[in-house]
């Protein structure tokens, strides 16, 4: 089964290193197969990218582009993580771990609520057969772990971008109405101005008669 697998760290060493390890074990015969893996870290109230590998290789920032978890890092780090109150679109019941807080929100929602100041989570894509192999891997750290089906959370990262993109355009209409409105303000105030003018120009010929 293809899952995001999201492991939320106390000690940020400790997300490295399993960082570390997982790299150099990202697959293993028949039972794991490991093809995206990121650092997230909380800093200044945003969730940002701090390390990871695709496919086993270093990444650079362009070669995220297109991946599910680049576009989940895009949207972590964008505006709609930071307005989220309520889910973008529900999944609940998508959660592996039944009794997870997050089955009641989505994972950019959950991700976003559960992160503190300076917190560290580490964010998997892989086809597991076994869970057991990942679970040993980060038993011995101070690691909470969740997982989701990735087509679930791929469906999920499709929609929020919908939602960010249709946001930006209401943002965008809503902006344009205003300085419409104001423009149309500004008329009437010229208007009314250039009327008193010609009205005390008025007076002051008529006093010369």
């Amino acid at each position: 089964m293809e899952n995001v697998i999201i492991s939320y760290f106390e000690v940020e060493s400790e997300a490295y290193q399993a960082l570390s390890e997982l790299k150099k074990r990202s697959e293993i015969a028949d039972q794991f197969l490991l093809s995206q893996a990121a650092l997230l870290k909380k800093s200044n109230g945003q969730i940002l990218f701090q390390d990871g590998f695709d496919t086993g290789k270093r990444t650079r920032d362009d070669t995220w582009k297109g991946s599910l978890i680049g576009a989940l890092v895009g949207l972590l780090g964008g505006p709609l993580s930071m307005l989220l109150g309520a889910g973008i679109g529900s999944v609940v019941g998508l959660a592996k771990d039944a009794g997870e807080a997050e089955e009641e929100a989505s994972l950019i929602t959950a991700i976003t609520s559960r992160m503190k100041e300076q917190d560290v989570a580490l964010v998997s894509v892989a086809q597991e057969q076994n869970e057991g192999f990942y679970d040993r891997l980060v038993e011995k750290f101070d690691v909470v772990t969740v997982r989701y089906y990735a087509s679930d959370i791929l469906d999920e990262v499709d929609h929020a971008w919908e939602v960010e993109r249709n946001l930006q355009a209401r943002a965008k209409e809503d902006m344009r109405k205003a300085r419409s409105e104001h423009r149309q303000e500004r008329v009437k105030e010229y208007r009314s101005k250039f009327k008193e003018e010609f009205e005390e120009l008025k007076k002051r010929f008529s006093s010369t008669d």
